[in-house]
């Protein structure tokens, strides 16, 4: 119960803490209420500025023509970028603007200075600096993913323009931004060394981490492959979009690709996004095992997964925008719903130890997730918080997971060993069994054949005793033969599984075959009425007396099971190389909740209790078909009956050559055909 409590603590926390998000979000403050600029020497900043500090965002949907129209617009009519909600995905242009003054400096050597824009997914970004005296256009520059890079263009993880010299004076920064992403806009003004550092470190790290998730969704893939874990299988996924979307919002993929395809980087961010919205639920699912308490919504989490992550289709156009502001919401609730199914199924079957660590190791991630997807959307400001939990915590989910998948990989490994263990015990157990069986049943049949024939002889000087005393010989008889039938299906049965079983095999008239074993059973047991209503004629390679006892146990089964009732088999030759005997009866037919195990040997059905047997009939017929590269298959009639079906490969060659001898008088020669020969 502490556990509990203590996970329902954890629980309350990560609500507490997502609340406190969603509270965070204040109402627009407006620009003239804290008018902030930014200042610069005439020699460039000294250390790194962020100018989101100092930047408005245009709140109203008025037209702009020119760069000038933005500063001369009232500030009512903007709102502060920082601590602030973003736009969200909207496909009007955002305008943003800042004003900043440049103070005289007597050095005469200028450094460079460079403007760094975020987000890297942002298609197009437009920057005007005016002067504020007359409103002209001074500088004028252009980044973006989609933005082909010019001769003199810098190449970065991030969008880098070379701020212009400027001389003392008030001026503007206006900048437009056009996106079928979210608007996440970040811009920085640095010195050219703290340009050159950073972004030496930020590779290596961003490139190193790439590099982790990498190699993680190989590994999971192949752990989840070789376990047939579908957990893992859609953990690996996830790895992967976690993957696709770091190549994308660090700056890698518009580096690597944007020459070669200018909508690459939208194409990897987006298609991550919508594999992460999918792989998430379906993993979560999978882990909680939702499919058997609750099937229903197991279903349809696992079909909104499935549609989500088509939406990669939509990345590179805008029809982006509507997928995310149509999929984001849904997703964010039912993650909730699993978390919270997640809890309760912890605690009701007492996997509280397991719950605990998965709780942290899962959940804290999936809050992050969420509160990333809130941010995106416009709805929590964007702050060094919201911008770098879900990076954060998916490091260290990275690291429980990894602890837990190596623990995990430890118990498969020990099971696997025990299981290994077990069945090398079994089998030796096995073994010694068919042993003793196979020893016990050599030593029975001379004792049961003395009986059976002393029983007979008995009989025969007896002829003139009392019918009491012919019944109790017929008694022992009939229980002598049935014991030296069960005697002989063990020792069969102990062949066929034998390493060391051949059979002896010759050609065959199917026709001919089947037609002398009916006339010899009707002999031998004339009360059971059994007819060859059909059979083609073809020569077949097989082992006489295995598949004669093969179709006599199919015979007595009937018997047994269906008592006065006919069978009737059939043999039909196929184009395929096969010819098929069926055997049916008119009985009653087998259950259906019996039909999967029925060639299994030593099962009985619910319905053999008053029959005698051990359940060995179907199961040696069937390993004597499969010794002839055969098959055998059992069904039922709506109205009860049995049909076994024998499927057996025939002789092509001479099945033709003896047809045309028969009926054309046209001599044919033919060769029997080995066991590995193709048929």
């Amino acid at each position: 119960m502490g556990v509990f409590r203590t996970n329902l603590a954890l629980l309350a926390m990560i609500v507490a803490i997502g609340c406190g998000v969603l509270v965070s979000r204040t109402a627009p403050s407006h620009a003239h209420e804290l008018r902030q600029h930014f200042v610069l020497d005439g020699n460039g900043p000294k250390n790194t500025v962020n100018l989101n500090r100092f930047l408005e965002r245009m709140v109203t949907d008025r037209s702009i023509i020119i760069p000038s129209d933005v500063v001369n617009l009232p500030d009512s009519e903007f709102e502060k970028v920082f601590g602030t909600p973003g736009p969200g995905y909207t496909d009007r242009t955002i305008w943003y603007r800042a004003s900043f003054l440049v103070e005289a400096d007597d050095s005469d050597s200028k450094a460079l200075s460079y403007l760094e824009v975020g987000a890297t997914y942002l298609n197009e970004i437009q920057m005007y600096v005016l002067s504020e005296e007359s409103g002209r256009t001074i500088w004028e520059g252009r980044v973006g993913d989609r933005i082909p890079n010019g001769p003199d263009a810098i190449a970065g993880l991030k969008h880098i323009a070379q701020w212009p010299i400027l001389g003392p004076g008030h001026y503007w920064l206006v900048m437009a931004v056009r996106t079928n992403s979210s608007h996440v806009f970040e811009v920085t003004l640095s010195p050219e060394s703290v340009v050159i550092a950073d972004a030496g470190s930020e590779s290596y790290l961003k490139g190193s981490y790439l590099g982790i998730l990498l190699v993680a969704f190989g590994v999971y893939l192949t752990f989840g492959v070789l376990t047939r874990d579908r957990a893992i299988n859609w953990y690996a996924g996830y790895i992967l979009s976690l993957f696709l979307i770091n190549l994308g919002t660090s700056g890698y993929a518009q580096l690597i690709f944007k020459d070669l395809w200018p909508l690459a980087s939208d194409f990897v961010t987006g298609t991550g996004t919508a594999l992460a919205l999918g792989t998430s639920l379906a993993m979560w699912a999978s882990i909680v095992e939702l499919n058997r308490h609750n099937r229903f919504l197991y279903r349809v989490m696992m079909c909104f997964a499935g549609v989500a992550m088509c939406g990669f289709l939509t990345s590179t156009s805008d029809l982006y925008i509507y997928f995310a502001k149509l999929f984001f919401v849904p997703d964010i609730f039912l993650l909730i719903v699993l978390l919270v199914y997640f809890v309760m199924i912890g605690y009701r079957e007492k996997r509280l130890a397991r719950l605990s660590f998965l709780l942290v190791a899962l959940g804290v991630p999936t809050l992050a997730v969420i509160v990333h997807l809130l941010m995106l959307m416009g709805l929590v400001p964007i702050n060094a918080f919201t911008g770098n939990i879900y990076s954060a915590s998916s490091t260290v989910h990275l690291v429980m997971v990894a602890l837990a998948m190596g623990y995990r990989t430890y118990a498969l490994a020990n099971r696997r060993l025990d299981a290994f263990q077990n069945s090398q015990r079994a089998n030796q157990l096995a073994g010694e069994q068919r042993t003793f069986i196979t020893m016990l049943s050599h030593e029975f049949r001379t004792p049961l054949a003395i009986i059976q024939r002393s029983a007979e002889i008995l009989g025969l000087h007896l002829r003139d005793e009392q019918e009491a005393v012919h019944t109790r010989l017929a008694t022992i008889r009939s229980n002598a033969g049935q014991l030296s039938g069960l005697v002989d299906a063990f020792l069969t049965k102990e062949t066929l599984d034998s390493a060391t079983f051949t059979t002896s095999r010759q050609p065959v008239a199917i026709d001919l075959f089947l037609s002398e074993l009916i006339a010899r059973r009707t002999r031998e047991v004339p009360e059971q009425n059994v007819n060859l209503i059909n059979s083609e004629f073809a020569i077949v390679e097989v082992d006489r007396i295995l598949l004669e006892r093969a179709i006599v146990n199919l015979i007595e089964n009937a018997r047994k099971y269906a008592p006065g009732s006919p069978v009737w088999i059939a043999c039909n030759r196929a184009a395929n190389g096969f010819v098929y005997i069926r055997v049916l009866d008119e009985g009653p037919g087998i259950p259906p909740e019996d039909l999967s195990n029925v060639l299994n040997a030593f099962y009985r059905g619910r319905e053999s209790s008053v029959t005698q047997g051990v359940g060995l009939g179907l199961h040696i017929t069937n390993q004597i078909v499969e010794a002839h590269e055969g098959t055998l298959s059992v069904s039922v009639g709506e109205r009860g009956g049995t049909t076994i079906l024998l499927k057996i490969p025939y002789n092509h060659e001479a099945t033709i050559a003896r047809t045309n001898e028969i009926y054309l008088g046209v001599p044919g020669k033919f060769r029997p055909k080995s066991r590995g020969e193709d048929r």
